[in-house]
């Protein structure tokens, strides 16, 4: 395969950070506004109409705080949609470029799978080890932020305990929990797991880059 191919490759980088700006924290930035926004409003409603019934009838004023309590719920499910959408988008923008990276050294350094490894990830850290001798763990990021990446996502998109058990099991600080210990995203968080891949993923390339074949194209 051509060093034009290869350099098609490196890009993924670059494509990477633009869809993860561009796109996903874009998407994700009108969703949850638009969401704390109507929350917001609908928050307001319920407190005046919650202070003028218990002034009235206690039943009705304990009626509606029954009611906000389930939308306020309602809301945060929404919420939690996003951030598992966001979550899910990253991680696959993330697999893709690497998966990309290692297919354009195929010629000098070809596959020999199976590939162990927990999950995806784990197969994949386990891919650029064997093949190319890039350990994941000596990154400027320290693997765990990748490997929380997709432990917070199959807790996001497969809404069962067990996700969120394994998550919180194999990270001792997560980042995408509320104060109740339950998924959710934040925009901060949001941000750090972004940069953390860009600068993961440039890293790898780079490592990548240096097994290239030396040929008179390149030089």
């Amino acid at each position: 395969m051509g060093w034009e191919d290869f350099n098609f490759s490196l890009m993924q980088a670059g494509d990477f950070s633009i869809d993860a700006h561009s796109l996903i924290l874009r998407v994700f930035d009108i969703a949850s506004n638009a969401l704390d926004e109507e929350w917001k409003k609908d928050s307001e409603d319920f407190n005046k109409s919650i202070a003028e019934a218990y002034a009235v009838d206690e039943s009705e004023g304990s009626y509606l705080s029954q009611e906000k309590d389930w939308e306020e719920h309602l809301y945060r499910q929404r919420m939690q949609g996003v951030g598992a959408l966001a979550l899910d988008w990253l991680m696959s923008k993330l697999q893709d470029a690497l998966h990309s990276a290692k297919r354009y050294l195929d010629s000098t350094h070809p596959p020999k799978p199976p590939y162990k490894g927990d999950g995806w990830i784990g197969k994949v850290s386990n891919e650029f080890q064997q093949r190319f001798n890039i350990e994941f763990s000596n990154g400027p990021i320290p693997f765990e932020r990748i490997q929380e990446l997709v432990l917070a996502r199959n807790a996001g998109v497969h809404r069962d305990r067990g996700n969120l058990d394994t998550y919180l099991a194999k990270i001792p600080k997560p980042a995408f929990v509320d104060e109740e210990i339950q998924f959710f995203v934040t925009k901060d968080a949001l941000v750090l797991i972004i940069q953390e891949c860009e600068t993961f993923l440039k890293w790898v390339v780079s490592e990548i880059e240096k097994l290239r074949p030396i040929t008179k194209a390149s030089k």
